[in-house]
């Protein structure tokens, strides 16, 4: 596994928006785009925003979102690593990161219908 820095930053980061544009880039490949470039919210319903970097270069390479749904559950949204970083650790990096700011913050259930997640639990 590289050695990674996760990073706090706010929904209007440049990073954070191009990473969320490569996100639905690659998601509306072979289909109509779902909604215009850089049409993705104000971010108002995402309660924390991260951004990976490898340690040794300082290039960013994945990011990843916590989102509060009316009704308080939450679940993990905008997760996104490039392609050349896939199976190195990130989306577990960004993964743990989310769920110990979750708990630190009295949310302890994240995931689809507000199914509990420990630490460790949410992988992709």
């Amino acid at each position: 596994m590289q050695t990674l820095r996760v990073r706090q930053v706010p929904w209007s980061n440049p990073v954070g928006r191009g990473l969320r544009e490569a996100l639905r880039a690659e998601t509306d490949r072979g289909r109509r785009p779902s909604a215009p470039a850089g049409a993705d919210g104000d971010g108002a319903d995402v309660a924390v925003f991260l951004i990976v970097y490898e340690l040794a270069t300082g290039q960013p390479v994945g990011c990843g979102g916590l989102r509060v749904h009316p009704g308080g559950n939450t679940d993990v949204d905008y997760l996104y690593v490039l392609p050349y970083a896939r199976w190195s650790g990130v989306s577990y990096a960004i993964t743990e990161e989310l769920t110990s700011w979750a708990l630190a913050h009295g949310i302890a259930a994240v995931g689809p219908e507000g199914a509990l997640a420990p630490p460790g639990a949410l992988r992709f």
